[in-house]
């Protein structure tokens, strides 16, 4: 039996205001007003379902206020069956399928013997692997009976039950209600405004005026009664089932995802990796071409102020202004400042293993060969011994001058060669830089370019398209992966909306059945879990054929790779847990009833 005293139930307004409701043991009691008046909230309540209404609430004799949370979840599992009226049974499941999930939340193995005498009985003759979204709204009723037999409880609660039934099915609930009754001795509680249920109730209350008025009361049978013994504990195990049949029903949507999902994490990998990769080739370029000495052109004459602001950068040492010095047989002698700066480009040594001396160009070395080099400048004989021949793919500086033999000197031997030319200071838009440590190289010439819009840095201009590369290739990569987030964002909760939706009937169906929300939200995130393996299996494979091809493949970036696969799965798992969390929420057990 059941007891309400002092019930209040307000939403905008006041509904009910101290009511009072008695269920008695083996009999069908009506709960009857108009559309609004609270009845279906009530019913909720009565259930455990929400949580709208204060009343004090004698369940089976025991006060609900003092049951804990596993007590009520019993009492759902154990002590209650609800046929809801717009809530479909679980649609991923067929006829039989759904009687059998039904009988599991109470019993651990299940009696196809009594199932079948429960369809002969209820009349529903339907081979057992029916869709149920293909059955009629009385089929589709009948079968949300057989289910709540199914659980074989003492209580049935019904809400609105004929709300979607035609004539003739309605006149067949009836005599479903005499059977429940007499046949099964259930006790069933029916919210619901239909007036054709008054004759078949024995206890009939209506909600009006904020008020229950009892306006039918049948006499206490005490010959009846019986003491609802409770079961004994059955810990319910077919919750993974559900959702296999969910994802079974739903093969096709789950696919899609797993599809979408191993092309973002082959797409946000490979990206990450193979920008990463380009990025580090660039850096390795770049430090190839780091060194103590940069060499300059202004658009004009460098003047002495010029000069001064830039010794007075901290990364410099120095700052020398020079000319291109073309001897009287047509070499082009250049000064140098810091030998490093050839490092990169020295293609052999041919009679020093310092790395300072006399450098010779390709065109140079093809004429002299190794030998020793006369030159003439102002009618003066010179001999230069070469050191060091550079690679032909090295590239000269030669001050806007296009003879194609060069040599390159210390300055201060340069100087010497030159002061018989011209003993007067040197006046030119052509400069030489050193820098106190190589390490500065990138820091000064940013700091120059910087300072000079019009400067050219006439050796330096493919150092700066390499960095005009690397710095659109980290813009490229940052925006490349906040586009790829965005997109895996929207994805994932238009998706898990969707998901969410679908799933928002069945998650009430669950709760209403003793499931809580924990042991729901656990199996979810398994179900989640289980659809990551392949997509991350299938992206890696991918990824490491892409790399074969592209000729990257190598330990390192095997190894990085799934570090990365794996931690964007993790993150995108995160993100879907953290959205169906928000979503839960949204489709809170509450909204949903008070939306249908």
């Amino acid at each position: 039996m059941l007891e309400l005293k002092n019930i209040s139930l307000s939403f905008d307004k006041e509904l009910i205001k101290n009511g009072e409701l008695c269920i008695q043991d083996h009999q069908i009691t009506l709960l009857s007003g108009a559309s609004g008046s609270g009845k279906s909230s009530l019913l909720y309540d009565m259930a455990f379902l929400c949580h709208q209404s204060q009343m004090d609430y004698i369940f089976d004799g025991k006060d609900v206020q003092t049951l804990s949370k596993d007590d009520i979840r019993d009492i759902q599992r154990h002590k209650i069956a609800f046929v809801f009226q717009n809530i479909p049974l679980f649609n991923s499941m067929d006829l039989m399928e759904n009687i059998r999930f039904f009988s599991s939340f109470t019993q651990e193995v299940f009696d196809e013997e009594k199932a079948r005498q429960y369809l002969t009985d209820l009349e529903l003759f339907l081979d057992d692997h029916t869709d149920i979204e293909h059955l009629s709204g009385g089929e589709r009723q009948r079968l949300s009976i057989i289910c709540a037999l199914m659980k074989d409880t003492p209580y049935i609660f019904m809400d609105e039950p004929t709300s979607y039934l035609d004539e003739d099915n309605r006149k067949e609930f009836l005599k479903i209600l005499d059977l429940l009754k007499n046949r099964y001795h259930k006790t069933i509680l029916i919210a619901s405004h239909d007036s054709i249920l008054y004759s078949a109730c024995d206890n009939l209350y209506e909600i009006k005026n904020q008020q229950i008025h009892c306006l039918k009361k049948a006499d206490f049978n005490h010959h009846e009664q019986t003491l609802n013994q409770s079961k004994g504990k059955y810990l319910f195990k077919k919750l993974p089932y559900f959702y296999k049949c969910e994802f079974k029903k739903n093969q096709w949507k789950h696919r899609i995802f797993q599809v979408f999902l191993t092309f973002i994490l082959f797409i946000s990998t490979f990206c990450g990796m193979y920008l990463q990769y380009y990025q580090k080739q660039l850096n390795q370029k770049v430090e190839e071409y780091k060194s103590s000495q940069l060499v300059i052109e202004m658009d004009g004459k460098i003047s002495g102020t010029m000069l001064r602001e830039m010794e007075g950068l901290p990364t410099i040492k120095s700052v020398k202004r020079v000319l291109p010095l073309m001897s009287d047989n047509q070499y082009l002698i250049c000064p140098y400042l810091e030998s490093d700066f050839f490092t990169r480009g020295i293609k052999q040594s041919l009679h020093n293993d310092s790395h300072t001396g006399v450098y010779i160009n390709y065109e140079t070395y093809r004429d002299t060969k190794d030998q020793a080099i006369e030159i003439e400048v102002e009618g003066k004989s010179f001999t230069i011994q070469p050191d060091y021949q550079l690679d032909k793919s090295f590239p000269d500086y030669k001050f806007g001058s296009k003879l194609a033999r060069v040599i390159y000197l210390p300055y201060e031997d340069y100087l010497d060669i030159y002061s018989y030319k011209d003993d007067s200071p040197i006046q030119s838009s052509f400069a030489l830089v050193s820098l106190d440590d190589k390490q500065f190289y990138l820091e000064s010439l940013e700091a120059l370019h910087n300072l000079y819009d019009d400067k050219l840095l006439n050796s330096q201009m493919e150092i700066l398209a390499l960095l005009d590369v690397k710095n659109m290739s980290e813009q490229l990569t940052n925006s490349l992966m906040i586009f790829i987030c965005t997109i895996v964002l929207i994805s994932i909760i238009l998706l898990k909306m969707i998901d969410s939706y679908h799933l928002r009937f069945s998650q009430v169906l669950l709760e209403s059945n003793g499931i809580s929300v924990q042991e729901i939200r656990k199996q979810y995130i398994i179900k989640e879990l289980s659809q990551y393996a392949l997509p991350i299996f299938i992206a890696y494979i991918i990824l490491l054929i892409s790399y074969a091809i592209l000729k990257m493949l190598n330990i390192q970036i095997m190894v990085y790779s799934l570090i990365i696969l794996i931690c964007c799965a993790f993150i995108m798992f995160i993100l879907s847990i953290f959205i169906y969390n928000i979503m839960n929420k949204i489709f809170s057990t509450t909204k949903i009833l008070r939306s249908i």
